[in-house]
Order: structure tokens, then sequence, then C-alpha cells
């Protein structure tokens, strides 16, 4: 029997794979990667979204059950990348992790400064500031819901999970959190000027 073809997946400028079709649908199904993940067949040169896959169909409706032929490769790999360096974070998740916190400090700073320049402005920048904080943190709760049992239950329940969970899933959660810390600086700042000017 002809094997199916191996995957290599584009994520955060690296590559990884490659992977069987199993094994695609299973990071299909928990949202490691969507039908915009740029994909390349194993023995091709052109990358293309997995949506564009011919085998993506057949991908999107795999049972959960299907076993990977490829079982004993990913023990093999895992016990490696257990043994071997610790991976660090590239260079691009790095500079938009520095552009939310320089961001968040300049909106924080700039809030503070025309808070104390008008007294209606600062309470008009609190309300907005903790309005985007509550919407933002209402919307991440709501993409968390989609997730499966036994995510949830690990969240609730497993001390700590809840950030492993945000920090491997960081890019489809960035931009709300980019409006929710955004929103809390601006909150801070404003909420600083009018604590000071009513004590």
């Amino acid at each position: 029997m002809k094997p199916g073809p191996l995957f290599y997946i584009q994520r955060d400028e690296n590559v990884a794979g490659p992977y069987d079709l199993v094994q695609m649908a299973g990071l299909l199904r928990r949202k490691i990667i969507t039908a915009e993940t740029m994909t390349r067949r194993d023995g091709e040169d052109a990358w293309k979204a997995f949506s564009w896959q011919p085998q993506f169909s057949i991908a999107r409706e795999m049972s959960p059950d299907a076993i990977s032929s490829r079982t004993a490769e990913l023990d093999e790999e895992a016990m490696a990348a257990k043994s071997g360096p610790i991976m660090l974070p590239s260079r691009e998740t790095l500079q938009k992790l520095g552009g939310l916190v320089f961001g968040a400090l300049l909106a924080g700073a700039g809030s503070y400064l025309i808070a104390r320049l008008d007294t209606t402005t600062g309470y008009g920048l609190l309300i907005g500031g903790i309005a985007a904080v509550v919407v933002a943190h209402c919307l991440i709760l709501a993409r968390v819901l989609d997730e499966d049992y036994l995510t949830l239950g690990a969240m609730f329940f497993i001390p700590g999970y809840d950030l492993f969970y945000f920090v491997t899933n960081i890019w489809a959660y960035f931009t709300l959190f980019c409006v929710k810390y955004i929103g809390l600086a601006i909150a801070i700042g404003a909420a600083l000027v009018l604590h000071l000017g009513t004590a």
C-alpha cells in the first residue's frame, strides 16, 4: 500500500514536519493549524494554504480515532526533544511581545497626560479603557470555550495549565491581548490622575 503524502507547515517563520494526513487532521482539530496555515507537500517546492491542498477535505472530516502510521517516529522525536536543547522564542515573537509592552506603556503615559489636562476627558479614557478590558476578556473567554472538555478541565483544575495554554496559543489570542492590556494601561493612566486629583 502506497503511503500517504507528508506535509511541512510554517509556524512563526519556522518549518515543522513532516506530518502525515492523520497528524495534520489532529493539528487541525486542536486548532494548532488552520485552513490558512501555509503547507508544503514533501517533495514539492510550492507553499500553499492547507485549504488549497487536495487532502484538506479528507483531513477536516477525519475521525479522531484514526491512527497515524508515524506514531513510532513521533515517540522518538518527542524523546529527542526532551533531551535536546531548550527552545527559545523566535526574534519575531520577542519583537511582537516587546511592541505590546511598549505600546501599553505609551498608551498609559498618554492617557495620564491627557487626563491631567482635562478631567472630563480623563473620565472618558477611564471608562473607555475599562470597557476595552471587559470586552476583550469576554472575547478571550468565548474563544477558550470553543476548546474541548479536556482542555477546559485542565485549565480549571491543573494549576498553571492556563498559562501554558495561552503561551502555546499566543498568536490565536494576540490581538485580544493587545486590546485588553492597552485598554488596562489607558484606564490605569487616567485613574492615577483622577485619584490624585480627588486625594
